[in-house]
């Protein structure tokens, strides 16, 4: 299947490339030496850039600003231009720019996500490459100045119930149901392990909650783990179980924790994934309503003990929408993110468009109101945050071409966008950088850092010229 093709080479539905490069009239300074800082150019107006690492491909992956105004950043860095062979490390920077320090990880060892904490001690999500299919996931404990204090592997004795996969079957009607229900098995070590396929899908994400760490994963389904400052794990919690569903695996989740310590996930569903929910979970006495996508939030108590759960619509538009943002404030809910709205155009091989969603709704209701933002083109969240009056800050590409066989046939352009709590804009801002531009993380308030690609491939480049810089910049 294409699409899966897709999900499993690159992050963010990106391939590699397409469009002649062409040289930035004044490009950032070279990523290898600490001493770079932050600059202005002819190519990025509105913003101070720098390049970091200096291989043939590498990307910006999560950015986060500490409590004393550094800035963090996880960068992974491909051998060539295969996807499947890279080296991650986390580093971190000044306000300025400025390298402080750098940890790696060994070679095929997948730097996922960083959250920091009071403390100013970061925790570390990494997946290890155990071969085949399956990799291993793993967390570490940082201090400020990166330096290792502990770390260990993220360890689940699942529930009998908890390890029921949920097979589908297409019906004599067309429609697809549930066959088979067989118990999976635990892996012999007691690891979680994640296929690869939810690495590159952002199916696993970090949060903090004080100097604890909350985890989502799609390993045993989808489980949320709290744990500890010395990675222990508190509790955990399954909110949707294994299937084999596409659905699932080619959406993606949004992490939060509110003000009391409860924990807000969402994640992409479907109709037919909602049947193995609700006869998972023994809830007959939820019926699914509207479009075939919707996105289930669900809300766990501090504590891990209970939660509630509701379906949110986007709308009329049909596609899969892929929230890349959530926020919970008693029972009040934003998500934030984009859809595929399908048969938007009559063009031969270009019916979908990627546009901008936002959603304000709440837990006792569902979906109050919602919103389809259509800026340039297509345009791609890759990550959006709620602020503390709800107003969503969008970052991605837009302005792009991809065509209905998944193929990016015109090159992008990296953007910041702004609305209000009532989903109305109230700013943006373009990247227009040589070749393909993203911006891939972002964070701050007052100054936002951020960091992504430029002078990046798409599908279709011949793979000596899939290369693609690395930078880090803050938005001003």
């Amino acid at each position: 299947m294409k699409f899966l093709h897709c999900v499993v080479t690159c992050t963010s539905l990106l391939l590699g490339a397409c469009s002649q490069a062409s040289e930035p009239s004044s490009p950032p300074p070279d990523g290898g030496d600490d001493d770079t800082t932050f600059t202005d150019g002819d190519w990025h107006p509105g913003v101070a850039l720098r390049r970091i690492g200096d291989a043939f491909r590498e990307e910006v992956e999560r950015v986060v600003v500490t409590p004393d105004g550094n800035v963090a950043a996880i960068r992974r860095s491909y051998i060539g231009s295969d996807s499947l062979d890279s080296s991650s490390v986390l580093e971190t920077f000044d306000a300025r720019g400025h390298r402080l320090a750098s940890a790696a990880v060994p070679r095929k060892t997948v730097l996922v996500d960083v959250v920091v904490h009071p403390s100013r001690e970061f925790t570390v999500l990494e997946v290890r490459n155990d071969g085949g299919a399956q990799r291993s996931v793993w967390l570490r404990r940082l201090g400020a100045d990166l330096r290792l204090i502990r770390e260990a592997p993220l360890r689940d004795q699942p529930a009998e119930h908890e390890l029921l996969l949920y097979e589908f079957e297409r019906q004599p009607d067309g429609t697809s149901g549930i066959g088979k229900v067989e118990p999976t098995t635990v892996s012999d070590d007691g690891i979680v392990h994640v296929e690869l396929v939810a690495l590159q899908r952002r199916h696993l994400v970090l949060a903090a909650r004080g100097e604890e760490v909350i985890l989502s994963t799609l390993g045993y389904g989808t489980k949320i783990y709290a744990l500890a400052s010395d990675l222990g794990v508190l509790w955990s919690r399954q909110v949707m179980p294994l299937t084999t569903a596409t659905t699932p695996l080619l959406g993606r989740e949004a992490l939060t924790v509110d003000g009391a310590g409860r924990i807000g996930v969402a994640l992409s569903v479907d109709r037919d994934v909602f049947q193995a929910y609700r006869r998972h979970f023994s809830r007959d006495d939820i019926v699914w309503s509207g479009p075939f996508y919707q996105t289930m939030v669900t809300r766990v108590s501090a504590d891990g003990q209970t939660a509630t759960m509701r379906l949110f619509n986007h709308g009329d538009a049909p596609g899969l929408p892929m929230v890349a943002g959530i926020a919970l404030r008693d029972d009040a809910v934003t998500l934030c993110g984009s859809v595929r709205v399908m048969n938007k155009f009559q063009e031969s091989n270009h019916t979908m468009e990627w546009d901008l969603t936002w959603v304000r709704g709440n837990l006792s209701s569902g979906t109050l109101e919602s919103r389809m933002i259509d800026i340039k083109r297509d345009d791609y969240t890759i990550e959006c945050k709620v602020d503390a009056n709800e107003g969503v800050l969008f970052a991605g590409v837009n302005d792009f071409v991809q065509v209905d066989t998944n193929s990016w046939v015109e090159s992008g352009q990296g953007f910041f966008y702004g609305v209000d709590a009532t989903g109305h804009e109230i700013s943006r801002f373009t990247l227009r950088g040589p070749r393909h531009t993203e911006i891939r993380a972002f964070d701050g308030r007052d100054r936002v850092f951020f960091g992504g690609i430029f002078d990046a491939p798409i599908t279709h480049t011949p793979p000596p010229e899939q290369n693609q810089k690395a930078m880090l910049g803050i938005w001003r």
